[in-house]
């Protein structure tokens, strides 16, 4: 089934009004703020477009639509979910009254990221370094903005990763797409009602642990779950992968300082940064240009650390 068979599967009658936006040529982002207004981004930025919906019922029941296939649930103590549409776009929900003017709809629409090419992303210095790292089984961060390109350019690198190696690809919703043939992917989930039944990220990279990986990938690391990959990098792991958002490349490796202590406060600064010199081999930058373009802008290779220094190289960088 393609991507406008299936969603034409999951919209019909009164929630079908979501579909020319969601099917618009070139569409990247699609929001919805309650029934006042609406905007899209094709790639030039947010443009304003009539609201699609003019009933509160037609969009509840639009967001039942996205919701319901999930299994996961919006109620009063947990008023937000992720999810992804039934053609791999993912989506966000925050429902009143936490939420104004109304329900706020995200949709990050899938763009079929196979098609992405690692060339586009910089130019071949730069690629070849990329290429000879993955090769070499080092572990890379992938970091920038939103919409700056990580995950395309993560599948792209997945896909030179040898086709006798096991990757195991853990999200809080999957987007990273990969056409390696032992790629396989897990996904969070929220507790119950009850408050029974949560699987975070950090529960993901230990039960990946106990799947035989090659190469594990994190994707959008946040908090916690930092601590679990860092063990994994130091203890058998190399070659692994973790996007996160950054405003550079020595900012990420602060963020991810910044995740272990969350993880275990005690923790001292130079135990903090030998795991991650030594984890780590190094850094992708990458952002998104004024013409939607998105290329690498600083790669830096980390070569373990001496005390509470890292030992940085930049490579490449533009």
């Amino acid at each position: 089934m393609d991507r406008r068979e299936s969603l034409h599967q999951q919209f019909k009658g009164e929630t079908a009004a979501l579909l020319p936006l969601l099917l618009r040529s070139g569409v990247q982002d699609v929001l919805l703020n309650g029934l006042e207004s609406a905007y899209v981004d094709c790639g030039d930025g947010l443009r304003p477009v009539a609201p699609p919906f003019d009933s509160l019922a037609a969009l509840r029941a639009a967001i039942e639509r996205m919701v319901i296939p999930t299994g996961r649930r919006l109620e009063f103590a947990r008023p937000y979910v992720d999810g992804r549409l039934a053609d791999g776009s993912r989506f966000h929900v925050f429902l009143p009254p936490l939420a104004h003017p109304g329900p706020l709809v995200s949709v990050r629409v899938f763009s079929g990221g196979l098609g992405a090419k690692i060339d586009d992303f910089g130019d071949r210095a730069q690629i070849q370094w990329l290429i000879d790292q993955v090769r070499a089984r080092r572990s890379l961060l992938i970091a920038g903005a939103t919409r700056s390109g990580k995950t395309s350019i993560l599948g792209c690198l997945l896909d030179g990763v040898p086709h006798s190696e096991r990757i195991l690809v853990l999200e809080e919703t999957r987007e990273i797409c990969s056409s390696h043939p032992h790629a396989i992917y897990l996904e969070t989930r929220t507790s119950s009602a009850e408050g029974v039944g949560e699987v975070t990220l950090g529960t993901l990279v230990r039960n990946a642990l106990r799947m035989r990986p090659d190469r594990i990938v994190l994707g959008e690391c946040r908090g916690a779950e930092a601590l679990d990959l860092l063990q994994a990098l130091n203890t058998g792991h190399p070659g692994s992968f973790c996007t996160l958002h950054a405003d550079s490349a020595r900012a990420a490796l602060r963020r991810l300082e910044s995740m272990l202590w969350q993880a275990n406060p005690r923790l001292r600064l130079g135990v903090v940064r030998e795991w991650i010199g030594f984890g780590i081999g190094g850094v992708a930058f990458l952002r998104r240009d004024g013409d939607g373009n998105r290329r690498i802008s600083e790669l830096l290779e980390v070569r373990g650390a001496e005390g509470t220094v890292y030992r940085l190289r930049p490579v490449l960088s533009n």
